[in-house]
């Protein structure tokens, strides 16, 4: 049985998130003394942690300029006492003198600098890189430059990325390959298979395209907008269904209602999703980058037939074309791929029947095995 420690930004309702419960969950149910920190305050999804994993919220630390705020203003913008001070100290704030056997950064930035600056010496240092480093922004988060990023990267025992794409930018962008391995994200089948069965606000009428994801410019949810309004203006029957937030939804409501997009419904955030998935005739993923794209992966769970743009987490999970529609990274080929789908009865149905067939990939049980075998080691 080992003491392990992940820390991650928050657990909002995202895939990232989803991700880090599943994983505590299942250490956890194999024995193991299961902690996860979080130093944002949105717990959205706390109350699917495991009885058992044990739940921290560490707000950031306190300074003076809170007390005074022309100071806050001017010197002590959010995030700014993280990247002024040293690892070391981050730790000794963050997690102090409790001793765990693994620590893991489970996204970059600030835990990954957390982590880095313990003084465990016995401690198995872990970091997940979960996108890919050659297009994502928020790499140097919380250090001053690139070279206190690699600084820092070093430090640990393995790096885990979620796809070899992510892995091959991680190498390439840090310079460290000696401590990397790839292994995908877990999904816990079952469960959601119980959760999608459950009842939906959303009354399905006609097709019915569906996307889950963060309302943020990189899912590019105003391409797929676009491309929508400009389908439906040529006649085409079928309704767009956005589940998620995020800075983004308010323009991204302002230009569906420009472009007299009535087919296009935001739902929201919704802590289960899969009610709306399994609602879908098509599920798209319409993202500019991706390191994985949990979502596509839950579609294939749920045997819906998926077209996703050309970036490294889709194109892995779709193993290039083979398990769903794969095209080009622009607002125009997202358009030309649902039209033909759209058209194409027997197309969409072939896709269905090989989504069906991809589920063993993300099978839970194995995938654990393997990040159990790497903390053990």
């Amino acid at each position: 049985m080992k003491k392990i420690l992940f820390i991650l930004p928050s657990l909002r309702t995202g895939g990232l998130e989803r991700v880090q419960i599943t994983i505590a969950n299942a250490l956890a149910q194999r024995g193991h003394d299961v902690t996860v920190m979080i130093f944002n305050p949105d717990f959205s999804l706390q109350n699917e942690l495991n009885d058992k994993v044990h739940f921290i919220y560490k707000p950031p630390k306190k300074h003076i300029g809170q007390k005074i705020p022309y100071i806050r203003h001017v010197k002590y913008d959010a995030g700014l006492w993280e990247t002024r001070a040293s690892a070391k100290a981050l730790y000794d704030y963050y997690v102090g003198k409790e001793h765990y056997d693994a620590e893991v950064a489970f996204f970059r930035g600030r835990s990954v600098k957390i982590v880095s600056g313990s003084g465990n010496k016995n401690a198995k240092k872990v970091a997940w890189v979960h996108a890919d480093f050659s297009s994502c922004k928020g790499i140097t988060a919380n250090f001053n430059d690139l070279d206190e990023v690699k600084q820092a990267y070093a430090a640990f025992d393995k790096i885990v990325c979620v796809s070899r794409k992510a892995e091959q930018e991680f190498q390439k962008k840090i310079g460290i390959t000696d401590t990397t391995v790839t292994i995908h994200n877990p999904l816990p089948v079952e469960e959601i298979r119980k959760k999608a069965d459950l009842p939906c606000s959303f009354t399905k009428e006609r097709f019915t395209l569906v996307s889950v994801g963060r309302m943020e410019t990189v899912k590019g949810y105003d391409r797929l907008i676009e491309a929508c309004a400009a389908l439906n203006k040529q006649g085409c029957a079928f309704d767009l269904v956005l589940v998620g937030d995020g800075e983004e939804r308010s323009n991204l409501t302002a230009l569906a209602k420009r472009l007299n997009a009535g087919n296009v419904t935001f739902v929201g955030q919704q802590n289960n999703p899969y009610p709306f998935m399994k609602l879908a005739d098509l599920y798209v993923c319409s993202s500019r980058c991706e390191g994985f794209n949990l979502t596509v992966a839950e579609a294939l769970v749920l045997g819906k037939p998926v077209l996703s743009t050309m970036c490294a987490g889709p194109c892995e999970i779709l193993d290039n074309g083979k398990y769903g529609m794969l095209v080009e990274n622009n607002t125009q080929s997202i358009r030309d791929g649902i039209a033909r789908l759209l058209d194409d009865p027997q197309e969409l149905e072939s896709l269905r029947r090989r989504a069906s067939e991809r589920i063993s990939f993300f099978d839970g049980a194995p995938i654990i095995s393997s990040i159990e075998e790497l903390i053990m080691q």
